[in-house]
């Protein structure tokens, strides 16, 4: 994989230009040093920042599509390429780029072109070959496919392990098992050290029936400590027709150490434990396989001969009507019923069954089991070829030779951040505060011109911030609010027509979360200066906190209120409503109000104007990471996912590293 990945840096460097300026030339030289460490979320921002200063470069947008692809932002990096494209046309690792983008998002004819492209450059690469010899495949092109591998083939000098492989699945998938068979020995005969060559050619042994010969290759890959799970599905397989119990037991424990979702190692474990006689552990095994495919008849029709036996015989009974209802006329559900309804002393609904069954043998004697439900042991399916030829970009960047998936010592924010899973919600709303919590990949304050006015003007020593990120208060910094309300409270008593001493103690409540009397601060302060827009955007905030305070908390008999904002609390909904627009309407840039707007329609599952709140936000402030996340998941919410991905894809540009996980999901879900 090293020779891969400075082949592919051999190809791409020549033709990636560097800027004169010498703060852009460090900018561009530290993104690519994160990119070289794999922080992938980091370099997108110092990419970002020669972006904004340079837009005319293709340099950073390129880059940027580097380190979104090992996000899988399929969507940015394409849009990336693109750019990169148009400003310089002759960038032959944009075109590689942009191609393997649009492998993922499913848009071969398009990587083919951009494939294709990026060969007029580079002809003798082979890297490109193999890319497109899996596109080829993609498009069941297999005649061009095998053309390439030819090609390839004539290039090397000896025979080539992974070159055999892919001719051996092209002709798989073309449907010649013969030479695929010669292709796969091939492979071993060139590097006998790989176990998936050997896994490869058992699996073909073993569904042209060469049982001996699929164990003697599956003993091989195990041997060279073969991490796919299909190896020892296959093994136990073969060990369980072989009445070698024990070793398919621990064939089958194997399997799922190595990949717990796998159906078929559950299920079969799940066969084998029934026929022992371990009906409890077999019923666990069908359970999971429900579990993780519900829609999988084949363990429910185990599962329930397996409770009927154990005496569940009502559950028996749902996972016998549930195949009935799928399948009307598989006559083994109908007799098991039978069976379950005798046990249970209803002898009507069991003749009524048994008569079903009989009729449906009669009509169809020997099909009825073979086209509906599989009550046999399953064999794993060859792995999945595509992600080796992947590996030839997805590991591009991997010089310090660890996989790009290890995140848990890299920290948070680095590597395939998208493989850690997060808690899909909202980002939160922006408050002022007097603290604001640092983010090395947003911006640490942001910014707004009329805060920053008040704060000079009132020559405030500690200035207020915008922020959406709360920080837990030690007891000395509560203690300073508690001085600062009772020092405001005297300046009050001394001048009660001051709107600014009100709004200060306003926010000093909010800090110690005295939100009663923060509120009643803030609307002091807008009494006294009808025009105070910071006083209206803390009113509205103030308010959202104790709704949502009201909301969530159990009421007096202890019982969490089954309410909605727009009934019992609309007074509160519409208030809290018109304060942001009054925001907006003195200070129309004022973005975070609109965004908040858009959260709380978003809390009352109004997307479409939760929506417009963002649309609006963003407008206002474009680079404004929050809105097109929150955004996205609305527009997810209302089944627009192109949007959605799209925004996502911004946000995590902009920063928020999240959105990546989300994407991931998304993709995960839809293949």
């Amino acid at each position: 994989m090293k020779a891969k990945v400075l082949g592919f840096l051999l190809m791409i460097l020549p033709f990636v230009g560097v800027s004169a300026q010498i703060n852009t030339d460090r900018v561009m030289a530290i993104g690519q040093n994160a990119l070289y460490f794999q922080d992938y979320v980091l370099a997108i921002q110092y990419f970002n920042q020669v972006i904004t200063v340079k837009p005319y470069l293709a340099e950073p947008y390129f880059y940027r599509a580097i380190a979104k692809i090992q996000l899988e932002d399929y969507v940015g990096a394409e849009a990336d390429c693109t750019s990169a494209l148009a400003l310089n046309p002759f960038m032959p690792g944009a075109y590689y780029a942009r191609g393997f983008a649009r492998v993922k998002l499913n848009n071969l004819t398009g990587a083919e072109s951009d494939l294709a492209k990026s060969l007029e450059y580079n002809p003798d690469n082979t890297d490109l070959l193999r890319i497109r010899i899996w596109v080829y495949e993609l498009e069941k092109k297999y005649d061009k496919a095998l053309a390439d591998i030819d090609a390839l083939d004539k290039k090397n000098k000896k025979e080539d392990n992974q070159l055999a492989m892919d001719k051996g699945q092209v002709l798989l998938e073309k449907g010649d098992t013969l030479g695929a068979m010669q292709s796969f020995t091939t492979a071993i005969d060139a590097d006998s050290t790989k176990s998936y060559a050997w896994s490869a050619r058992a699996t073909l042994k073993l569904q042209m029936h060469d049982n001996a010969g699929a164990l003697y290759d599956l003993n091989k890959a195990i041997a060279l400590k073969s991490t796919y799970a299909g190896d020892y599905i296959n093994r136990g397989l073969l060990n369980y027709w072989n009445k070698n119990y024990r070793g398919a037991f621990s064939d089958y424990d194997k399997a799922i150490e190595l990949d717990g979702q796998s159906l078929t190692a559950h299920f079969n474990r799940g066969m084998l434990r029934s026929e022992v006689g371990d009906l409890n552990n077999a019923i666990l095994d069908f359970n999971k396989v429900i579990e993780l495919d519900p829609e999988n008849y084949d363990a429910y029709y185990q599962r329930a001969i397996l409770d009927s036996e154990t005496g569940n015989l009502s559950q028996a009974i749902k996972d016998y009507s549930k195949i009935i209802e799928r399948y009307p006329n598989f006559s083994p559900a109908y007799w098991g019923r039978s069976h379950v309804k005798q046990l249970l002393r209803d002898a009507k609904g069991a003749y009524l069954d048994q008569v079903t069954a009989q009729n449906l043998e009669k009509e169809r004697p020997e099909t009825t089991k073979k086209e509906d439900v599989d009550t046999s042991a399953k064999m794993a399916k060859a792995a999945k070829p595509a992600e080796a030829k992947a590996a030839i970009f997805n590991d591009v960047l991997a010089r310090t030779g660890k996989s790009s998936d290890n995140t848990s010592q890299q920290g948070e924010i680095r590597g395939a951040i998208q493989n850690i899973n997060i808690d899909i919600a909202n980002e939160p709303n922006f408050v002022i505060s007097f603290y604001s919590k640092e983010n090395q990949l947003k911006r640490l304050n942001y910014y707004y011109e009329g805060l920053d006015l008040y704060n000079k003007k009132n020559g405030l020593s500690a200035p207020l911030k915008i922020t959406n990120t709360d920080i837990a208060l030690t007891s000395d910094m509560a203690q300073t609010h508690f001085t600062n309300i009772k020092t405001l409270s005297d300046r009050i008593k001394a001048n009660p027509s001051d709107a600014d001493s009100y709004f200060m103690r306003g926010v000093n409540y909010v800090t110690v979360q005295d939100y009663a009397n923060a509120l009643n601060d803030f609307t002091k302060a807008i009494n006294l200066r009808p025009d105070f827009m910071l006083a209206y955007f803390c009113r509205a905030n103030t308010l959202y906190k104790l709704l949502d305070f009201k909301m969530n908390n159990p009421d007096d008999n202890g019982q969490k209120k089954d309410i909605t904002l727009q009934n019992i609390y609309k007074h509160d909904f519409d208030v809290i409503l018109d304060d942001y627009n009054k925001a907006v309407q003195l200070a129309p840039n004022f973005a975070f109000a609109r965004f908040n707007e858009g959260n709380l329609l978003g809390q009352e599952k109004d997307f479409q104007s939760a929506i417009d709140s963002y649309t609006e936000a963003i407008k206002t402030q474009p680079d404004f990471a929050e809105a097109y996340f929150n955004r996205g998941l609305a527009y997810l919410y209302i089944n627009d996912t192109k949007r959605g991905v799209a925004d996502l894809s911004k946000a995590g540009e902009l920063g928020i590293y999240q959105a990546y996980n989300v994407m991931k999901r998304i993709s995960d879900s839809q293949n």
